[in-house]
């Protein structure tokens, strides 16, 4: 099973949390945006978008995340910083649980990617990578767990969950505030949360697949980096490197993995967003409802902020696509790959590891450890700034929940 995330209208939100939190996994994977299974747990995270200091934000936006069954094994992290999730930009306030499976680990944290040390700065109005300053362990116990809609700030204790809803007069059940971390007073957990992580129990029925191996990829020709519109590996190979140097008209070059009996779906673009990531000084457009973007900010590597984008949980980087400088957008397409024909018990599963160091855009070379592909990738301003990659080892399918 997949863990996915989507945006929900207010109303859909209200009757989502009577719906809300399900089962998770046990290494990291960044995030799925595919719909839901309507059987599995689900999390319903619920606050603003825009500027959560004005006090004429009177916003009110959810989105739900699909979790993984028990017996699965793994981990996925949830990152609100992507802008492939339909919870990107959701500044987060409270967070309902349902369905959920057993032994199920749930980590909220205001780290971008869900570390749990501690800092001392806090920036609520652009939640900046600096805010460190809480992190919140819960736990599931028995299959069919629920934690009604709750503020992350009242998830301040530990023991089981008692609060009641004031509209239904639904309890909680089975959801445990195992342990937290906190910087400071509990307004700091609000319109802060930046990653979840949903760990899934194992079980006598848990089964993984070998973990695959490829030749080390040749580097492909380059080409003009402002002239890489909609650019993919070839038919069934995978992004598994990338090298760029100087500006943006400078020169690219990527590294395709081909492997053997493998097969890719056809893959999706992700929404376009602007290369240079988010500018952390940015002023609110009124009439646009948003901050502006680095690119209407123009110029301003002191102020750059990431934006991690990575592919949906199981799928893995096919292409990329860029026009222009760092004011420009980017887009990636992303697929699945599979063992023959594209179906479900043939589905390879992905495992990400942890992202690279940064290192700069405009003489950088990065290559995905051997036996590992593409399914990430971060930049802040301009060719003088920094880039980041996320790579995944691949394993074989299984007939059980990947």
């Amino acid at each position: 099973m997949l863990s996915s995330a989507r945006s929900i209208s207010p109303q859909r939100g209200l009757s989502a949390l009577a719906l809300a939190l399900a089962a998770m996994g046990s290494w990291s994977y960044p995030y799925a945006a595919v719909l839901p299974n309507v059987d599995a747990g689900l999390i319903t995270l619920t606050g603003k978008k825009g500027d959560v200091e004005s006090a004429e934000n009177d916003s009110n936006a959810s989105c739900t995340i699909d979790v993984p069954a028990a017996g699965a094994g793994r981990s996925i992290d949830v990152h609100l910083n992507n802008p492939g999730s339909p919870c990107y930009e959701l500044r987060v306030s409270s967070i309902a649980m349902s369905n959920m499976p057993p032994a199920t680990r749930v980590l909220l944290t205001d780290d971008y990617l869900c570390d749990t040390t501690l800092g001392n700065s806090f920036d609520v109005r652009r939640d900046p990578e600096s805010n460190k300053n809480f992190w919140v362990k819960l736990r599931t116990g028995a299959a069919g767990a629920t934690l009604v809609e709750e503020s992350i700030s009242a998830l301040t204790f530990k023991g089981f969950a008692t609060n009641r809803s004031p509209t239904s007069g639904a309890v909680s059940q089975d959801v445990q505030v195992e342990d937290f971390g906190l910087n400071g007073g509990n307004e700091r957990m609000t319109y802060t949360l930046s990653c979840i992580r949903i760990t899934s129990s194992t079980n006598k029925g848990t089964i993984r697949g070998t973990y695959l191996s490829f030749p080390e990829p040749e580097w492909g020709e380059p080409f003009k980096e402002s002239e890489s519109e909609d650019w993919s590996c070839p038919t069934n190979s995978v992004v598994a490197g990338r090298k760029h140097s100087g500006d943006e008209n400078g020169e690219t070059a990527y590294q395709c993995a081909s492997i053997s009996k493998l097969t890719s779906s056809d893959g999706t673009w992700s929404a376009a967003f602007p290369e240079c990531g988010i500018n952390l000084d940015a002023d609110y457009d009124n009439d646009q409802g948003r901050f502006k973007t680095c690119a209407e900010k123009k110029y301003d590597n002191e102020n750059a902020g990431y934006l991690y984008f990575t592919c949906p949980a199981n799928q893995v980087m096919l292409g990329r696509s860029h026009k222009g400088d760092e004011n420009g957008d980017t887009q990636y397409r992303c697929g699945a790959l599979y063992q023959g024909e594209p179906e479900d018990g043939k589905r390879v599963s992905v495992w990400p590891g942890t992202w690279s160091e940064a290192i700069k855009e405009a003489d950088s070379e990065h290559s995905c450890p051997a036996n590992q592909v593409m399914v990430g990738r971060a930049h802040k301003g301009d060719e003088n700034n920094d880039t980041r990659y996320l790579c995944a080892k691949l394993r074989a399918p299984v007939d059980a929940p990947i």
